[in-house]
């Protein structure tokens, strides 16, 4: 048995373990640590990194001899360490360990995507903040193939942000690098305020000067749809050229905003953020469209890889899919940063030569708990609970929602990525006109302007959206058909669609087909399980810690039933 281990070095740090190629376990170091967006840098955060790791083998049956190949990824500086300091680092020594590999950081993106592919050729497209440093090519010793052809804007002193490669069933070729430099000399920088010339970096100002720092991304999707569109793209802000080459223009930016909302305010009624959203999503729209054109008119193709932090933009999603560019898109729901930890391990079981394994889209990487964990846990908690059957179990849960109460979800592995996918969930009746009331002041405490999605079976997602294929990873936006989904429907009209079968996630389709004898419809409001400013939750000590200082009405782990007293 062949074991490599990914650990992905960055603002939010994970490992992975990978046996024979296929993805047995991973997880996000925030899930451990508890804080929201928890960096793992190399060398440091030694009792974390080996959290996380433990955490992947002792669900495996694994132990830390049985590592036969490290593969690291980091979007910062490459920092080499020696194989003594990066043993104390995972707290043991392998006894057949082949090496240890430093992949580039949008290599691991692109092989992370590939691998929900099953060898389909197609172009595969990353976008996210910034990469790896040009100065740090020589580090790696896992290379990028260069096409013969390949579009290069890449400045010695530069950083990469996008990257596109040729996948032609079994290797990849870079065919497109946009790695702009990140001297402060440069005209283009000295104005940034550090932000590059990047979509990513587009984002993380406006998440900044709307929301008051750069992690809030999705909030500022979310503002857009309240926005008026833009009628001429000649005085676009993000702009990119015939050859391929991007423009941010931090200097205009600077002239037009200077209205930040420094506290934090709920921004449901500025006109001023709103339409600078709806902006900064339009324009990331078009110039991913003329990027994507550009590309494929070098490489034809019908298929369509997204990666990179930029690729959890729905919005941007549902534009490249109505272009009708390409007949299929492959997504995953671990698109960001955490999924490069997967990424460098498959691309380091390419190196050595062992044979690429494909998978489903899926993101239940996470562990299970037994019943008695949870049990042992309820002891340090003022709350009651009760074991139910399967039956029971389905009944109570669903007649709750039917009478509109809101519930907490535990059940099977945990998401790996962003997204709860209905085991670490809150759920609730999308049909209530109170539900999004009470989770925005209640529950989740979220601005009033940021929507709710709806999870539905995906042999009738088309009778409730706008829509005739699955989304199993939330990765879809789309018209919403049925006027009773008031709580989950955006100001636009779309929502953010989760799909599921019964192969996909058998606990969660059984709900939402007693849901539906009681409200008529199979679909229910899934949001993240957690608290404002905290991650999802992991572990049962984690949901019933949450569950304890919430307002949620119950909570079900497994078959346990837990309430108040």
């Amino acid at each position: 048995m062949n074991v490599i281990v990914g650990i992905n070095n960055s603002h939010n740090g994970s490992v992975a373990l990978l046996c024979d190629g296929e993805v047995k376990v991973a997880i996000q170091a925030e899930r451990i640590s508890r804080y929201k967006r928890q960096s793992l840098p190399l060398g440091d955060e030694l009792e974390l990194a080996q959290r996380c790791l433990n955490y992947c083998l002792n669900y495996s049956g694994l132990k830390l001899e049985d590592i036969n190949a490290i593969a690291l990824s980091t979007p910062w500086k490459v920092k080499k360490i020696s194989n003594e300091l990066l043993f104390k680092y995972i707290g043991g020594v392998p006894k057949n360990y082949f090496g240890t590999y430093y992949v580039p950081h949008h290599l691991s993106h692109m092989e992370y995507i590939l691998h929900y592919g099953f060898s389909k050729p197609g172009i595969v497209l990353v976008i996210d903040g910034s990469g790896s440093l040009v100065e740090d090519k020589n580090h790696f010793n896992i290379k990028e193939k260069y096409h013969s052809k390949i579009i290069n804007f890449s400045h010695f002193c530069g950083k990469e942000v996008i990257s596109a490669y040729w996948f032609d069933g079994k290797e990849s070729h870079l065919i497109y690098k946009f790695s702009p430099s990140i001297a402060a000399i440069e005209n283009y920088n000295s104005n940034s305020k550090g932000f590059l010339q990047s979509i990513g970096h587009y984002w993380d100002w406006a998440s900044l000067y709307c929301c008051g720092k750069r992690s809030s991304a999705g909030k500022v999707m979310g503002l857009a749809a309240y926005g008026e569109d833009i009628d001429s793209n000649e005085n676009d802000l993000l702009s990119i050229s015939d050859s391929g080459k991007i423009t941010l223009d931090f200097s205009r930016i600077n002239q037009i905003y200077n209205k930040p909302n420094i506290f934090s305010l709920d921004l449901s009624d500025s006109i001023h953020h709103i339409n600078l959203a709806n902006r900064v999503q339009s324009e990331t729209e078009n110039v991913i469209l003329k990027l994507l054109d550009l590309l494929k008119s070098k490489y034809p193709c019908e298929n369509l890889y997204l990666s990179g932090g930029v690729a959890l933009n729905v919005v941007a999603n549902e534009k490249i899919k109505k272009s009708n560019l390409f007949k299929s898109i492959i997504l995953n729901g671990s698109v960001e940063d955490n999924g490069t930890a997967i990424g460098a391990a498959i691309a380091v079981n390419q190196k050595m030569s062992f044979n690429r394994k494909f998978s489903v889209i899926n993101d239940y990487y996470g562990i299970t708990y037994n019943e008695q964990e949870t049990i042992n846990e309820l002891s340090n908690f003022d709350l009651k609970y009760e074991v139910l059957s399967n039956d029971d179990l389905f009944a109570k849960a669903s007649n709750l929602i039917h009478q509109e109460k809101v519930i907490a979800w535990f059940q099977g592995k945990s998401e790996f990525g962003p997204r709860a996918l209905g085991n670490r969930s809150i759920l609730a009746n999308p049909s209530c006109r109170f539900t999004k009331y009470l989770l925005d002041h209640y529950m989740k405490c979220r601005d009033r302007y940021r929507p709710y999605a709806p999870v539905v079976i995906e042999e009738r997602a088309n009778l409730y959206f706008d829509m005739n294929d699955s989304s199993p990873v939330m990765m879809r936006n789309v018209k919403v058909l049925d006027k009773r989904l008031i709580a989950v429907q955006h100001i636009d009209g779309t929502a953010r669609v989760q799909t599921v079968n019964e192969k996909q996630n058998k606990i969660l389709y059984k709900l939402l087909i007693e849901v539906e004898k009681l409200t008529g419809i199979p679909i229910l409001l899934n949001t993240s399980f957690n608290l404002p400013g905290e991650p999802i939750v992991e572990s049962p000590k984690d949901a019933l810690s949450s569950f304890s200082r919430g307002n949620l009405d119950y909570l079900f782990i497994g078959n346990l039933i837990i309430y108040r007293n």
